[in-house]
């Protein structure tokens, strides 16, 4: 049997190409793939991917921690006057609470994957930024 034709009802895929929410931040893009909204029983807050072209820049500060894994480009990760760079294959922590600023040094594609209450800090902010952002923006 070839592995690649089994169905399996517990295990899920997800292709950047295929998502259709993608919500604008800044000059950022994000799509959830996963969250705890959506999938109560998931033991994570949400996974998803991040677009971003060189030059787009972010401040934050999560109330959950978070998990960037690179898969094209270089970015700069920013925390009380710690700089983190990361290119593909290469992944940064978040912890909870960490203050900081996110720099696209290069057009930039990631994963991100968040632990809980993700769903909960976000609801709002993410029901608003879905229904202002045009599909063509995401292109």
């Amino acid at each position: 049997m070839n592995s690649g034709d089994m169905k399996t009802p517990d295990i899920q895929k997800f292709v950047a190409g295929k998502v259709r929410d993608w919500m604008q931040w800044s000059d950022t893009k994000l799509a959830d793939v996963l969250n705890e909204d959506e999938a109560p029983t998931s033991k994570l807050g949400a996974i998803g991917f991040l677009r971003a072209p060189r030059g787009a820049t972010s401040d934050f500060e999560f109330a959950y921690d978070e998990v960037l894994i690179v898969i094209r480009g270089r970015c700069t990760v920013a925390s009380r006057d710690e700089w983190q760079t990361a290119g593909p294959g290469e992944v940064l922590y978040l912890p909870a609470g960490t203050p900081g600023t996110f720099n696209a040094l290069e057009d930039l594609e990631l994963v991100y994957v968040a632990s809980s209450p993700y769903g909960e800090v976000n609801r709002v902010t993410k029901a608003s930024l879905l229904a202002t952002t045009p599909a063509e923006a995401v292109q």
